[in-house]
């Protein structure tokens, strides 16, 4: 027997002996449910905690129980964001096991990590394994998922290969934001924060009807942060620091925000059919990026090979600077500012929704655009050297139109999806006026990378769930996909504008031109065309032995579309021109579930097992300054579950876990020298922590005519690596964080509100950069430390 389907059987026997247990039990215990949905005002009934078997999803498109669903997912309620604190797209990944959000750049471009699918490429032009949608728009740029997430009615992740139904790189999941919409009635909601480091965020939404048939929705957010780390420069200074000069901007707080936000919704009901416009935009302002840095070495073998990186005591110096310590919230640099990092977004749809004859329609039209500004030191120390930075251009537009239908024992959805980005990106090195790094001329200088990337895909899609059988589906489904891109890449050396925190756009001189070993030119254009075809497709058995019980055995196929490899210009080897492209990935997932729902609700549990195989993937090394993505081949197996226990009416346990074994192939780790070959061997994938556990209780005591809701929560994350290497200097051990709120309903519509999150204070390493052959240093940011935070919500 081979050693993939010996994994693949552990993983199913493990599901498949408890599932036989919960296929049986409740014929017994219960009595048959009148229909498998529920009218969409029973959604409510999740506010409790996250997994309830009675909250609406729209995960396959169409209103259905989350327990009648055969896809692992969870699914979020807006009481339970607001409970939880949930102000940020990225803060999803702490309560949801198997999901790990980390973040670029500081925090200020998200990550999603399903099941230890991930990439945590950071190039501006790039799109994700995990997609994101918003209202049923793709959100296709990273930067472009960290919005805030404010007047939502839930949001509904999706473990597992989803290109079935969704139109776009939904190989490892997806993470839909799904907001609330206008009624034919008036709703009002607000929701006033004050927090530590002067946190004032407030979020408001109104909607109604307007007139006969058309109602409307508007909603608004303003949020605004003290900086949370104080520059101290220039302590840390000593003898030996690499003299330097500071520009005239310089030292400034930094990890703060400014973020300001609209929606509008309008829509028109005639004739069984429904018109919805919907705009928003929203800008943040912050900081440059909060990140440490701390002293690191390389440690090479016989021949010469980095096959190691450690971490140093926090007192050795770098560039001759000592770092200020991890476990507080001072920091010493120069090239910071408090206002430097800027995101647009703006976006604008039209859904039409209606029925001919027996045939429901849906009709999308997502356009967005997405203008980013990026700025963060290379040395994080009282030094001016040289600093990365970007400026980014991502306008993308989408179209799909979705029929669907139902018969006594089939139903069946297809449609055609149309996809349009233009990503442009400008990044590389900005070499200020008086810094060390050697050679720079009197006023500064930049080495940039000037990418374009057009990419159009288009796609016909079907599925059928067909009750062949009493208690027996079949779900059956695919994708074809149809991708062009082409792609700009060239390196110059720029002068920098009159103010050197930016990139310049005036041509200094061309580059040296450096030779590849295929004797390609690096400093001329690389321009590059390619077609793709793609499939995606899903085969699933489910079994009901009665309406509380699912479940589901099925092999799934979803698939990545390639992209091109950037490197920065940094004195290393040049990459192979065969190198810059990279190919599509693809992803076969083997998957068994159980749903269950017992003791009339007062327990509702959830397992699945899955095996993935891959081919083609897209392995992110990140080595020097910049990273390389190469595909591989690649496997994982685990097994995850939740339990919603409500014993009481006043008390509700929400438990969940996750625990996977990822593993990526024949990495090439160190590449040969001239006296030994490369070093190639296996690693795990970055950000993918291999156990996950979550415990939420929600309480209401006895008191006060049960107006006080008391609520805790606790998330352990295994130890994970932010390289693919897996050196020691790049592992973030198993941590624990907590929080607890109190709640406080003063009127059936005022309800007052204290939180306290990340209660015992802890520093966990959110993204990190090692750049140990390059500075003797690596960088990582962290978590928001401990924050108080008080509020007022209004709802009617």
């Amino acid at each position: 027997m081979s050693r993939k389907l010996k994994d693949m059987l552990r993983a199913a026997a493990s599901v498949a002996s408890i599932a036989s247990v919960f296929a049986f039990l409740p014929a017994a215990a219960q009595a048959e449910e009148n229909s498998a949905k529920v009218p969409a005002e029973q959604s409510k009934a999740a506010e409790g905690g996250t997994e309830s078997g009675d909250i609406i999803v729209t995960a396959q498109h169409r209103d259905q129980r989350l327990q009648d669903v055969g896809i692992s997912i969870s699914a979020v309620s807006a009481l339970q964001l607001t409970r939880l604190g949930v102000t940020s797209s990225m803060d999803i990944g702490r309560i949801t096991p198997g999901v790990h959000v980390s973040g670029n750049f500081g925090g200020q471009t998200a990550q999603y990590t399903i099941r230890g699918v991930t990439q945590n490429d950071f190039g501006d032009v790039l799109e994700g394994p995990v997609a994101v949608y918003f209202d049923d728009g793709y959100i296709g740029s990273l930067s472009g998922q960290i919005f805030g997430t404010f007047d939502l009615e839930r949001v509904e992740i999706l473990k597992g290969p989803q290109g079935t139904l969704f139109g776009r790189n939904a190989t490892g999941g997806l993470v839909h934001f799904i907001p609330k919409k206008p009624t034919d009635r008036l709703s009002i909601n607000a929701n006033a924060t004050y927090g530590r480091f002067n946190q004032a965020r407030l979020e408001a939404g109104i909607g109604g009807p307007l007139a006969e048939g058309l109602s409307a929705r508007a909603s608004v957010v303003y949020n605004r942060q003290d900086p949370i780390f104080k520059n101290i420069y220039p302590a840390g200074t000593t003898p030996s620091t690499v003299p330097s000069t500071a520009p005239a901007r310089c030292c400034e707080d930094t990890w703060n925000d400014n973020t300001l936000g609209g929606r509008l919704q309008l829509q028109y009901e005639t004739g069984g059919w429904k018109f919805r416009v919907q705009g928003s935009a929203l800008r943040s302002i912050m900081s440059t990026s909060p990140y440490k840095s701390y002293p690191s070495a390389p440690v090479f073998n016989s021949d010469g090979q980095l096959i190691d990186t450690v971490r140093l005591p926090d007192t050795d110096p770098i560039f001759g600077a000592i770092q200020q310590p991890r476990d507080n919230n001072l920091i010493s640099q120069t090239l910071a500012l408090d206002d430097r990092n800027r995101l647009h977004t703006y976006n604008a749809a039209l859904h039409i929704d209606g029925s001919i004859g027996a045939v429901d329609v849906a009709l999308i039209t997502d356009w967005k655009q997405l203008k980013k500004s990026f700025f963060t030191p290379t040395e994080l120390v009282p030094v001016n050297f040289l600093a990365v930075a970007s400026d980014a251009n991502t306008k993308q537009f989408s179209q799909e139109l979705r029929l669907s239908g139902d018969s006594e024992a089939l139903h069946w959805s297809a449609g055609a999806y149309y996809l349009n980005i233009d990503a442009k990106d400008a990044s590389g090195f900005i070499i200020p006026p008086g810094s060390a790094f050697p050679g720079t001329p009197p006023g500064g200088m930049d080495l940039i990378n000037f990418q374009r990337l057009k990419t159009q895909s288009a796609s016909i899609f079907s599925q059928i769930d067909w009750h062949f059988a009493p208690q027996l589906t079949l779900v059956a489904g695919g994708r074809i996909i149809f991708e062009h891109q082409n792609y700009f890449y060239r390196t110059a050396l720029i002068a920098p504008p009159s103010d050197p925190y930016y990139i310049g756009t005036t041509e200094l001189a061309a580059l040296p031109v450096y030779l590849a070993a295929d004797g390609t030119p690096v400093s001329t254009p690389y321009v590059n065309k390619r077609h793709n075809t793609l499939w995606a497709g899903k085969l699933q058995l489910e079994y009901r032995p009665n309406s509380d019980t699912l479940v589901y055995v099925g092999v799934n196929r979803g698939v990545k579309g390639g992209a091109y490899n950037a490197k920065y210009f940094d004195g290393t080897a040049p990459l192979l021109g065969s190198q810059i492209p990279y190919k599509p990935e693809t992803l076969t997932s083997y998957e068994v579930g159980v749903k269950a729902t017992l003791l009339d609700g007062a327990l509702v549990a959830n397992l699945a097992a899955f095996y993935y195989d891959y081919k083609n993937y897209q392995a992110f090394l990140f080595v020097n300054t910049s990273g390389l993505v190469q595909n591989n081949a690649a496997t994982n197996y685990g097994i995850e579950g939740s339990l919603l226990i409500k014993p009481t009416e006043r008390l509700s346990v929400n438990l969940g876990g996750s625990i996977f074994r990822p593993k990526v192939k024949d990495v090439t780790t160190a590449p040969a020298t001239a006296t030994a070959p490369a070093i190639i061997r296996d690693t795990e994938p970055a950000f993918a922590p291999r156990e996950q556990f979550s415990a939420m209780v929600n309480w209401t005591p006895p008191i006060a005519n049960d107006a006080i809701s008391l609520s805790a929560n606790a998330n352990y994350t295994g130890r994970f690596f932010n390289n693919l290497r897996n050196f020691t200097s790049e592992v973030t051990k198993g941590y624990v964080l907590t929080s607890a709120s109190a709640e406080w309903k003063i009127s059936p519509e005022l309800t007052a509100a204290a939180a306290l999150d990340n209660i015992f204070d802890k520093r966990v390493d959110v993204i990190g950069f090692d750049l140990t052959t390059f500075c003797g240093c690596s960088h990582e940011s962290y978590n928001r430390p401990r924050t108080w935070r008080v509020s007022l919500r209004y709802e009617m």
